[in-house]
């Protein structure tokens, strides 16, 4: 709601206007009002940012694939909407996603259903392995100077005689659809595949350590708890098994992995990385893309078959994904729900593929009612996927945001060596994003790429529009955004994303981001710096000053409302002004 005042302002301007029969205050442009505004004690030059949706709005949006879901649109005429051109395929084999990064060289665990260490993926072990871990128990795993160490607290493990549980090596399998791209059939038919290596080959197998290495073993005091070793050493990494495909707890997080975990040496031998080794069907069950089970089956299948495109496409560029919004969002067992499950189960192993390769099948929470090209969402040289494109898809809200940013924080988080005057979207792409900004301001002009500007602004997208204006005082600034969703076929974003932490929550969990499902459920708050969704969200101060250059040219002109408009009152007029800016 505009300030009472500025309207009041606004009113008796335009009557001294109308009384004056436009003689009573000096012609000036709008350019000079803006510019005597700004110049007024206490007021700030501002940009001014209106857009929509979240997410780099490439492939698939979210908001869309629900809204098909629910207007009754099956799978195929899903995927063909947001990946026009690509096959249904049939795909498998194994992710390892780092669920834990950089820990400070000690990691604890627990099976609760009981487990056990091991220094080998599968075969002969070390002496002192496998280190039984009752059910409950926590474990201690540690790296330091080349030497991993497990412990079992409380001492009240027993050394087992037996022999390394069996883990099967991870396998990849793929088939290949025998029908045309996408156009409204779900394959019905598919032929097994032994030669075609584009979709998932070898490089989605794990990563093979050293057979060979050494190990050592104490043994714990005798006593109540038992008098077995309790701790064991290994220059391997080791493997943490739970019993009878059980659980394993990662305690530092609260979250629960199905498959196994291992424990590898990273940050040049100071730190420890935990790694979920599963098959991808377990791995789909975990995702946390959307938690809803409200959500219409075709919707959520959709979600899942392209979730495990992405997954096996990721795994073939870089061996292991992370498990955030910078590739997509894993939270583990307690994230599975029966909904989720049947989507899985119902689409298992299917995947979408084109020429022969598996698709790269990104996805954002909202493109504003139109999604993007790669080079809108990712930059100019993201590639040429040609079934990435623009184009309009239905949806039930497009997001609408709005922001208010100092000039002067766009020049220092732009590292802009003076004082910018004015910010402007100089280049848009087919979707209307923008692909370049221009900025005007002491040091000359300059030319930022859209992506960077709204990466370094934390801006929700790159579809936005900018203004320049004042406010009263100078708002907060949005904190940068964090590194969104790479694509699978960039190696050195997916490497980047496994090695680098993110920040963990206080109740275990990871913070949301540009990949996950935003439905609106009510009002809600929408973020400290937003404005609400609609209008161009501009501060009161700023109403009255964009007001007051309007009366300014009008009287300046010597037209009053009443002349330029005969059949508009005065309380019309101020409505058209209200509803037109």
């Amino acid at each position: 709601m505009r300030s009472r005042r500025g309207w009041r302002l606004a009113g008796a301007l335009v009557a001294a206007g109308l009384l004056t029969g436009g003689t009573g205050l000096p012609a000036v442009g709008a350019t000079g009002v803006a510019m005597g505004a700004a110049g007024a004690a206490g007021d700030v030059p501002v940009v001014q940012i209106n857009g929509k949706g979240f997410g780099h709005g490439v492939g698939m949006a979210q908001d869309g694939e629900l809204e098909m879901g629910r207007q009754g649109d099956g799978l195929d005429t899903i995927l063909g909407q947001f990946y026009p051109g690509t096959s249904l395929a049939q795909a498998g084999g194994t992710i390892r996603v780092v669920v834990l990064a950089a820990s400070p060289a000690r990691a604890t665990l627990a099976f609760p259903q009981g487990g056990q260490v091991q220094d080998a993926y599968s075969g002969p072990q070390s002496a002192g392995f496998p280190l039984s871990v009752p059910a409950g128990d926590q474990v201690t795993v540690s790296f330091h100077n080349g030497t991993y160490t497990a412990s079992v607290a409380g001492g009240v493990s027993t050394q087992s005689a037996s022999p390394a549980v069996p883990v099967t090596s991870p396998t990849t399998t793929s088939t290949t659809s025998t029908t045309s791209p996408l156009g409204g059939l779900v394959p019905s038919t598919t032929s097994t595949s032994t030669t075609n290596p584009k979709l998932p080959g070898s490089s989605t197998t794990t990563t093979t350590r050293p057979s060979g290495g050494t190990s050592t073993t104490t043994t714990a005091p005798s006593g109540a708890n038992g008098t077995g070793p309790d701790r064991a050493s290994s220059t391997r990494a080791l493997w943490l098994v739970p019993s009878g495909g059980g659980l394993t707890s990662v305690i530092a997080t609260g979250r629960r992995y199905r498959g196994v975990v291992e424990t590898v040496g990273a940050g040049g031998g100071n730190e420890l990385d935990l790694v979920n080794q599963l098959n991808v069907e377990s791995y789909l069950r975990g995702m946390g893309e959307v938690q809803d089970p409200s959500w219409p089956l075709a919707s959520l299948q959709a979600q899942a078959v392209i979730e495990r495109t992405y997954a096996l496409r990721a795994m073939q560029a870089a061996g292991e994904i992370c498990d955030d919004t910078r590739c997509q969002v894993y939270l583990g067992q307690e994230a599975e729900y029966p909904a989720q499950d049947r989507a899985v189960s119902s689409t298992a192993g299917m995947v979408l593929a084109y020429q022969g390769s598996l698709a790269a099948t990104v996805f954002s929470a909202n493109a504003g009612g139109f999604t993007a090209t790669p080079q809108e969402g990712f930059g100019p040289d993201a590639g040429d996927f040609p079934y990435l494109r623009a184009a309009p898809y239905p949806t039930y809200d497009t997001d609408p945001w709005s922001l208010t940013v100092s000039l002067a924080d766009v020049a220092s988080r732009l590292n802009y060596p003076g004082e910018i005057t004015s910010a402007a979207v100089s280049t848009t792409g087919p979707s209307g994003r923008a692909l370049t900004v221009a900025l005007l301001g002491s040091a000359g002009p300059a030319t930022v790429a859209g992506v960077d500007f709204a990466a370094d602004l934390g801006l929700r997208s790159t579809l936005f529009q900018l203004f320049d204006t004042v406010a009263a005082t100078a708002p907060a600034a949005p904190p940068p955004a964090r590194a969104g969703q790479a694509l699978p076929t960039d190696a050195a974003a997916l490497e980047a994303a496994a090695a680098t932490p993110v920040a963990v929550s206080g109740n275990g969990g990871r913070g949301g981001g540009q990949n996950r499902a935003r439905v609106r459920r009510g009002g809600g708050d929408r973020g400290a710096t937003l404005a609400t969704a609609g209008r161009p969200g501009w501060s009161d101060r700023a109403w009255e000053w964009l007001a007051l250059a309007l009366l300014a040219l009008v009287v300046g002109a010597g037209v009053s409302l009443a002349g330029r408009w005969p059949a508009m009152s005065l309380g019309a007029g101020l409505a058209w002004i209200r509803r037109r800016f």
